[in-house]
C-alpha cells in the first residue's frame, strides 16, 4: 500500500470518527415525538401547549395540524426535562374542546416506551346557539 493510499484512509477514516461524534452530539439534545391523534368528526384542530418553562412560545398554544394527524415533532431534552406540563388540546366547530395533560417527564417516558403519543378524544356536542 502507497504512503497516498494510507493517508487518505486515515483521513476518512477521522472523517467518519467526526461526523458520528457530531451525529451523536446532536442526537443528545432533541427528541423526537410521534402524534397520532383522531376525531369523530374528523378536521378537529390540534394544538400542544408547554408551560413551566423558558422556551420560546412557552404558554403559548402551537397548532400541529387537523385529524386525523399523524406527524412528528421535534422537541429539545430542556423542553421535555424542564416542563410543568405538556397539553394536548383538540377543538372542533360546535363541539366542545377537549385537552389532555402530562408532566413533561411522563409525556417523553410515554413517546419513548410507546414509541407514539396516541389520543382519540371523544367530541361532546356543545349545546346553545
Amino acid at each position: 500500500m502507497s504512503g497516498a493510499s494510507i493517508r487518505i484512509r486515515a483521513g476518512l477514516l477521522a472523517l467518519g470518527g467526526a461526523l458520528l461524534l457530531v451525529l451523536a452530539g446532536c442526537g443528545d439534545k432533541t427528541a423526537a415525538v410521534r402524534f397520532k391523534v383522531n376525531s369523530e368528526p374528523e378536521g378537529a384542530y390540534v394544538l400542544y401547549q408547554l408551560s413551566g418553562t423558558d422556551a420560546p412560545c412557552a404558554g403559548e398554544w402551537i397548532f400541529l395540524g387537523n385529524t386525523p394527524l399523524q406527524g412528528i415533532h421535534q422537541f429539545t431534552r430542556d423542553q421535555l426535562q424542564n416542563s410543568d406540563r405538556i397539553s394536548l388540546k383538540v377543538m372542533q366547530p360546535g363541539y366542545m374542546d377537549q385537552k389532555k395533560d402530562w408532566g413533561g417527564e411522563a409525556f417523553y417516558e410515554e413517546a419513548r416506551e410507546k414509541g407514539v403519543i396516541y389520543w382519540t378524544p371523544e367530541m361532546i356536542p356543545a349545546i346553545g346557539p
